[in-house]
């Protein structure tokens, strides 16, 4: 009895109901737009603030944020000079990127490069600005600006030996030809590879001097054709004249021995 009571009377007895929601989803970013007499009390209750005052600096006194003048290292003017004299005494420059490599991979490849007389040098951006401002090689610079990969400047005082340069970058997979400069001229990537493939400067000088011999003779072949024309056509003309005289001749000792 006393559990049919408790069951009846103390157990709480729960509404049997279940809410639902039959609206759409809320649109954050697009709110519906509140009832009319809504919006015009949010419009009333709106607050206003107050606008915040111009605040005018003080004038500064320019002359104490000068920048100083920056005080060149005399040795990195000592570098400086050994490699613009690099630049100027090197009949071929080539240019290139170096990914991360170590430091015994670099040194075989300087080794590489040295067997072939050829050096290759890296140089930060302060010492490279100093040594090529204001000349013909002040395009460079633009190269040398990455802070994570390094530039690598392949000088060689011989001429044309792109080629070999070449030969030798294929077997170092972390040097990338990006330039070169040759006869002190800025050349891309593909115009210095044409640049390797062109034939010596003695081979193409005697060359052209075969062309210009050719054309004199040509000249002169042409100014006397005129004259040689009208040699032949009186020669021509001659032969007729005599072989036509040799048979008149003919005809009448013929016509003398038969009377």
């Amino acid at each position: 009895m006393t559990s049919i009571l408790r069951n009846s009377f103390l157990t709480a007895q729960l509404p049997n109901l279940a809410f639902k929601r039959f609206r759409g989803k809320i649109n954050i970013q697009r709110p519906k737009q509140p009832h009319f007499h809504r919006a015009l009390i949010l419009a009333m209750t709106k607050p206003i603030y107050p606008k915040k005052e111009r605040v005018i600096p003080c004038p500064l006194d320019e002359s104490k944020f000068k920048k100083k003048a920056v005080e060149v290292n005399p040795y990195e003017v000592i570098l400086a000079k050994e490699a613009r004299n690099w630049f100027d005494q090197s009949k071929m420059v080539g240019i290139v990127h170096i990914n991360p490599i170590n430091g015994e991979e670099f040194f075989k490849a300087a080794v590489a490069l040295h067997k072939q007389g050829m050096k290759i040098k890296k140089y930060g951006n302060s010492l490279l600005k100093l040594a090529v401002q204001d000349t013909k090689y002040e395009c460079i610079l633009e190269l040398n600006q990455n802070k994570f990969f390094s530039t690598g400047f392949i000088f060689c005082t011989e001429h044309n030996k792109v080629n070999t340069m070449l030969k030798v970058l294929k077997k170092i997979p972390q040097m990338t030809l990006l330039c070169g400069i040759a006869e002190g001229q800025l050349l891309s990537k593909n115009e210095f590879i044409a640049y390797g493939n062109m034939p010596d400067i003695q081979i193409v000088r005697s060359q052209f001097v075969n062309v210009l011999n050719l054309a004199g003779s040509q000249l002169v072949q042409n100014l006397q054709s005129h004259q040689t024309n009208l040699v032949n056509i009186l020669d021509a003309h001659v032969r007729e004249n005599t072989k036509s005289d040799a048979k008149e001749v003919k005809n009448e000792n013929s016509e003398s021995t038969e009377s």
